[in-house]
């Protein structure tokens, strides 16, 4: 690393960052090309709005979250440019396989994989680039790094609209298409290749030392596949109350606490799945919000002071419960705002996806990366000022929206509608930088994929659910299906009451918590090497 080439934050930095950024592409366009096919999977498989919110959401974000925590913890132990390759081409197959399903049941088992696979990802960039950047320009260079969602969010609707109107007007009888298939099916199946080709690229770039950016240095792990699989283990039932009763030398007390919170989560998904008719949504729910809850514990036991800087840290526990819920409106927003201007205005799908995807690829990611320059602009005038980015998101937002969801032209509503992508990502860079410069550079996969799990399970799995949910409830109603998805939009935006709560909170905790995380580390029997 004395290359000047492969310096921190060198030329070679920003090579690795534009791969990342490509990677980060392919990530969202299969996770987000669902929202372009939405109205074709209700036509051709019969779905309705709640069970493409679980499809998109859930069945996704259950897998994401519960697999993000080991596969963070591999970030933390392994090569992460190998993972992340990995982990590319197995979403990508199970995208590519998506195309082959025939139901509702075999579509969410793929979504499962997809989820699984993308897990890979984020923690170990995050924990990449964290390396490869200076604190000082941290949060650009994830922020940068995070426009690649919104450029994949916007080529999955540009091209997933372009593939579907050219395949059902070449064919529109589906009978007569090679094989017999439908748009839907070749759109998966030509969004997923090009993950192959670039999992060869990622895999060969060049790992730098883990925590070089800040000076402080970690030993390799020995063993980095069984403490993934311990940590794997610490997840799902039932071998996390074996793994809990070994690592807790028997103690009834923590055991006893597991199986409490198991019987109150099933409990409450119970009630829930009768209250609503949606069994799968809340099971699938309720057994991932036990996964982190396990996996949070068996942490406490295992690693004290990856646990104490991530749960016992005031600024970072209230980030972790204000951040993430920003992300309840981002995918509530991308997901089901195409819908919304198929049902309310006379819109084709070909343009809908190339002016909505231009829109959300270039609103999104200039909005992310205006957020992560301005929370590092307000860093530089206070250390602890960009804590309130998700402030300055949340009610920006909230006016945008309503702009958008009362408009009564398409023309106003595409303007809206790009105030609304650009507003909504605000917060990424400062959320992505803080859940990293509060812990130990050993520590950020950890709890980068502790973040993006609960987010995952905040965001992805309640928020396009909650939306198609009501949706179905006010069409019920008699609503007209347009007015009643905005309606379900409109409901969502109270969840930012939350994200100013805490952020708010956040704040307060933040310097103290900073400054003493070394100290604290220590305390709780870390040995840090400082160079």
């Amino acid at each position: 690393m004395d290359d000047d080439k492969y310096r921190v934050g060198g030329l070679y930095a920003k090579y690795v960052l534009v791969v990342l950024i490509f990677v980060y592409v392919l990530n969202l366009l299969d996770r987000q090309i669902l929202s372009i096919l939405a109205e074709e999977l209700k036509a051709d498989l019969g779905v309705t709005d709640a069970q493409l919110g679980f499809l998109y959401g859930t069945s996704f974000a259950a897998f994401y979250a519960v697999f993000g925590l080991p596969l963070g913890r591999l970030a933390d132990l392994w090569i992460r440019k190998s993972l992340i390759a990995l982990g590319l081409v197995f979403w990508s197959a199970m995208t590519m396989l998506s195309g082959t399903a025939n139901g509702i049941v075999t579509l969410a088992l793929y979504r499962f994989g997809v989820g699984a696979g993308e897990a890979s990802a984020t923690p170990a960039t995050y924990s990449l680039l964290s390396d490869w950047f200076p604190p000082e320009r941290r949060a650009t260079a994830l922020s940068i790094y995070s426009t690649g969602a919104y450029i994949g969010m916007g080529v999955s609707l540009g091209i997933g609209g372009l593939i579907v109107d050219f395949w059902k007007n070449r064919y529109p009888v589906s009978a007569e298409a090679p094989l017999g298939l439908e748009a839907w099916q070749v759109t998966f199946m030509m969004v997923g290749f090009p993950g192959i080709l670039l999992a060869l690229l990622v895999y060969g770039m060049r790992e730098p030392e883990r925590g070089i950016s800040e000076g402080i240095k970690s030993d390799t792990h020995p063993h980095p596949f069984r403490e993934t699989w311990y940590e794997l283990m610490s997840i799902i039932p039932p071998f996390s109350i074996y793994n809990l009763y070994a690592n807790s030398n028997g103690r009834s007390r923590a055991i006893g606490l597991n199986l409490g919170v198991a019987v109150i989560l099933m409990l409450v998904s119970t009630m829930l799945a009768r209250a609503t008719d949606d069994v799968a949504q809340w099971t699938v729910l309720g057994v991932a919000s036990y996964c982190l809850f396990s996996w949070a514990q068996s942490l406490s036991l295992r690693d004290p002071p990856t646990f104490a800087l991530i749960f016992r840290s005031k600024a970072l526990r209230y980030v972790n419960l204000s951040y993430p819920f920003c992300t309840t409106i981002v995918y509530s927003y991308s997901f089901w705002v195409t819908p919304y201007f198929l049902r309310s205005f006379e819109v084709g799908i070909a343009e809908a996806g190339v002016v909505l995807g231009t829109t959300l690829a270039l609103c999104g990611g200039f909005g992310v990366a205006a957020g992560g320059i301005m929370a590092d602009f307000l860093r530089s005038r206070r250390p602890d000022l960009h804590v309130y980015m998700a402030v300055i998101c949340a009610i920006m937002t909230t006016i945008a929206a309503h702009v958008l969801l009362n408009a009564k032209d398409l023309q106003t509503a595409y303007v809206a509608n790009a105030f609304v992508q650009f507003m909504a990502v605000l917060w990424s860079g400062a959320g992505s930088s803080l859940v990293t410069e509060l812990v130990l550079p050993r520590m950020r996969a950890t709890s980068s994929a502790f973040y993006v799990g609960f987010s995952s399970v905040t965001g992805l799995a309640l928020g396009p659910y909650l939306v198609g949910r009501l949706s179905d409830a006010y069409t019920d109603q008699g609503v007209v299906p347009g007015e009643a998805l905005g309606d379900g939009l409109k409901a969502v935006l109270f969840i930012y009451l939350v994200v100013v709560f805490f952020a708010v909170l956040a704040r307060r905790h933040y310097l103290e918590d900073y400054n003493t995380r070394v100290s604290r580390a220590e305390a709780y029997g870390e040995p840090v090497a400082r160079s």
